[in-house]
């Protein structure tokens, strides 16, 4: 099993990779159920077996991939007898959602045949290894371009996604400072209770929500630093109560920030169902 993850400052609000490997799976390997915090795709190289996803089971074989959407629960499962090489990237960004719906995915559909040259392209990331991100973003694009068949992508404006993705980058810009949803709905010149229903509806978490988790995983990867202390760790994101931001933390990892540095290896990407 190879796993590589993409580090860098600069960081395209629209989409960006966060992590890609393969794995030659052994019969019957499975994982799951989990809960992926961002947007993963696997592509089937050989073998084949099971993806169970919204209460509904698919046969994935060579030449589809699939697709698992942010805080869906998901559970996969090589064949007994002719198990997945699998090759995956996960990715995150505010325009992620509408470029996976012009490849073809929604939420009652998770898989697709390969007819593009999907597989080539997400090849050539994971041969990368471990690289800078500039060399990886120049080897991602091809991939996305592969995805869409190149379609035009372009965000109407006046749109509920549109204003959403505004929405978000509104927060990522400003996620060092308190944010409130008010505020947010101003910037964007429409009315709080309906920003907060069409975020709510594309997003399937509050504005509110949205804005502490992004917080809570900003902190958790400064916490890696040791030169930096809980307190600077949470101002950084807003909040100069220490105590206040110990307790959301909390709420969010099911550890305290001292818990989670005393941690020798981080992996904020998953959440497991116990």
């Amino acid at each position: 099993m190879k796993l590589y993850y993409a580090k860098s400052p600069l960081i395209s609000s629209d989409i960006y990779p966060m992590q890609y490997g393969e794995q030659q799976c052994d019969n019957g390997y499975f994982f799951g159920p989990a809960v992926r915090n961002f947007y993963l795709i696997h592509y089937i190289y050989s073998g084949q077996g099971e993806l169970h996803i919204n209460k509904k089971a698919y046969k994935v074989r060579a030449g589809q991939f699939f697709l698992i959407y942010p805080k869906q629960t998901a559970y996969y499962k090589a064949d007994d007898h002719d198990p997945w090489l699998y090759r995956w990237i996960e990715f995150d960004g505010s325009f992620s959602e509408k470029i996976m719906s012009v490849a073809g995915f929604s939420h009652d559909n998770h898989v697709i045949n390969d007819d593009n040259g999907v597989g080539d392209a997400l090849k050539k990331i994971i041969d990368l290894g471990w690289t800078d991100f500039e060399t990886i973003m120049s080897y991602f694009w091809p991939f996305i371009a592969a995805l869409t068949k190149g379609k035009l992508l372009t965000k109407d404006e006046n749109t509920a996604e549109t204003y959403v993705s505004y929405a978000k980058n509104y927060i990522r810009s400003n996620v060092h400072k308190r944010i409130s949803v008010s505020e947010i709905a101003h910037f964007l010149n429409i009315d709080r209770s309906h920003l907060s229903r069409i975020f709510k509806s594309i997003c399937g978490i509050s504005t509110q929500q949205f804005i502490i988790s992004l917080k809570m995983e900003m902190a958790s990867q400064s916490l890696k630093r040791s030169g930096i202390t809980i307190k600077e760790v949470a101002g950084s994101v807003g909040y100069d109560n220490q105590m206040e931001f110990s307790k959301l933390f909390k709420k969010h990892f099911n550890m305290t920030p001292t818990q989670w540095r005393e941690q020798k290896f981080f992996q904020q990407s998953i959440n497991y169902y116990e």
